[in-house]
């Protein structure tokens, strides 16, 4: 076994088949309690690593490994190297080629959030996922649970300071949207063809306000008036499937 610094735990098994199938190369190490691989699926699971010639560790327990609390392991755990991270410029550059949204993460501070926004990042087809280094959900073993794996097959960006980021891409021409419950424009309401960045707020505070003067449009997700908001990943889920679905109308 390999101790690398700047290994990532990950735990249960979606997340392990899913680097499995994006990088199986970038897997470092796999640990398994006695009892795993007695189920048909983790038999699926013990097959898939074996084809990809990844050696597995029979361990007695995972106490040493320092999961947090209440983590759903299914009795296999894996450190693997990252592959996800990209630079601001790449991830623009694809965007303009795709006309592929970026999403914004503006201090997304529960990882279950992050996770989850992640998931339908990658479901309705982000060119990449743009979030600040502080004041923000790290990307850490519960991120990768909550997105059931889905950030192995993701982009992510990684800045000091998102101002700088959402200027370059509004020189580059990308459209700025804000999804904010005060917002003036119904998200099916955007006219514009050019690839959007779409900014998320936090869960408590939305939307800073120096980042919310620099965007071109603050949109609005109707719903019931018996609810103030949605959740920030419910949100982000409507607002890429409606970007997804003008994209297809060609709209």
């Amino acid at each position: 076994m390999k101790d690398f610094h700047d290994l990532l735990l990950i735990w249960g098994i979606h997340p392990v088949e899913e680097v499995l199938r994006a990088r199986a190369e970038n897997i470092e190490n796999v640990f398994l309690l006695p009892s795993f691989g007695r189920k048909k699926g983790q038999k699926g699971l013990l097959q898939k690593l074996s084809t990809c010639r990844i050696d597995v560790q029979n361990v007695p327990d995972f106490h040493w490994l320092k999961l947090p609390k209440g983590a759903v392991h299914q009795g296999i755990c894996a450190q693997v190297r990252p592959f996800w991270e990209m630079g601001l410029k790449d991830i623009v550059e694809g965007a303009l080629i795709s006309k592929l949204p970026i999403v914004v993460c503006d201090q997304i501070e529960d990882p279950q959030n992050l996770g989850a926004i992640i998931r339908v990042a990658v479901a309705f087809d982000s060119s990449g996922i743009i979030i600040p280094k502080r004041q923000n959900a790290p990307i850490n073993g519960t991120v990768v649970k909550a997105s059931s794996g889905a950030i192995f097959h993701s982009r992510i960006c990684s800045q000091n300071e998102l101002i700088p980021a959402i200027k370059e891409m509004k020189e580059r021409g990308m459209v700025t949207v804000g999804l904010d419950a005060r917002g003036k424009t119904p998200i099916f309401h955007l006219k514009s063809r050019d690839p959007v960045c779409l900014v998320l707020g936090s869960e408590a505070r939305g939307i800073r306000k120096n980042i919310r003067r620099m965007l071109h449009f603050l949109s609005n997700i109707p719903i019931n008036k018996v609810l103030d908001s949605l959740n920030v990943s419910n949100a982000a889920a409507v607002a890429l499937y409606e970007l997804k679905r003008r994209r297809l109308l060609g709209r």
